[in-house]
């Protein structure tokens, strides 16, 4: 994964004004937090898709609007196409997500298992994937280093399913 560390600061600027602007009591008081997580493992079974509008190293991916409501309808279509899970990519800079899509997503299929794809660099985010309504949280070794165990831990204190997503290859539960 290129510039890890130049995502991983940019990540924690943004978690820190997204702290400041919902902190968790807001996010635990969201309709989507008291939806208890569906267990991960059996989508790692099958095809879970990877939702991203950009990647890093290649910009855009897609032509128009990276919207939730155009995240909503590529999850549909891929849901019919038999993904067995989704990975929504809610980091905005690289890979041009945003919570909104996780929302949009989660609104639009109910019953799929749902995973927030992001750089994790503070358990806000774990919070804000509960809330957005997520079954799983992708957590990055290469990342968060010692930190890993802690992260994991405080993911499944919320229910959710730490995940790590190799390149290429398919998600697996840490």
């Amino acid at each position: 994964m290129e510039n890890l560390a130049g995502m991983a600061a940019h990540a924690a600027r943004r978690v820190e004004r997204l702290k400041a602007e919902q902190p968790v009591a807001v996010l635990r008081a969201l309709p989507g937090y008291a939806r208890e997580p569906r267990d991960f493992r059996p989508a790692l079974s099958g095809a879970v898709l990877d939702l991203r509008f950009a990647e890093p190293g290649r910009g855009l991916l897609l032509a128009g609007e990276a919207s939730a409501e155009h995240a909503a309808r590529r999850a549909v279509a891929a849901a019919g196409r038999g993904a067995a899970g989704l990975g929504v990519w809610t980091e905005r800079n690289f890979h041009a997500g945003d919570y909104s899509h996780l929302d949009a997503v989660r609104a639009a299929l109910p019953d799929v298992s749902l995973a927030m794809l992001d750089y994790v660099v503070d358990s806000w985010q774990l919070e804000r994937a509960r809330a957005g309504g997520a079954d799983a949280v992708l957590l990055i070794p290469e990342l968060l280093g010692p930190f890993l165990e802690r992260m994991s831990a405080a993911a499944r204190t919320l229910g959710l399913a730490p995940i790590a997503w190799e390149d290429g290859g398919a998600p697996s539960l840490l």
